[in-house]
């Protein structure tokens, strides 16, 4: 029983650290099901004291780089509305039609 009980608390850990590595890359559907995996596990696993401690600062730290991502994606979002804005004024100086098709490059 011990030796299932540590395979749970492993698991977790490396489920938790693979959380922080999925949001330092910005994959948030590995965090979603990482976590649910977690969630699984930990209704299983016994934790001590420490092992908690330890998985609340991973968690921090998933935390704080799903609010920095949030953060980016917030003010790329307002330089786009600042930049369709600045387009629509153009467009009216120059007599386009306000339904003209609008042409974007967005290069990865």
């Amino acid at each position: 029983m011990t030796s299932s009980r540590n395979d749970h608390q492993a698991e977790i850990v490396q489920l938790t650290q693979a959380a922080v590595e999925a949001a330092q890359l910005g994959q948030w559907d590995v965090v979603i099901r990482c976590y649910q995996d977690r969630g699984e596990l930990l209704e299983a696993a016994g934790l001590s004291a420490l092992q908690k401690a330890e998985l609340l600062k991973l968690d921090g730290q998933v935390r704080d780089q799903a609010q920095t991502t949030q953060s980016v994606l917030t003010s790329l979002l307002g330089d786009v509305a600042a930049t369709r804005h600045r387009l629509q004024g153009l467009r009216q100086r120059l007599g386009v039609p306000a339904l003209a098709p609008e042409a974007m490059s967005v290069e990865a």
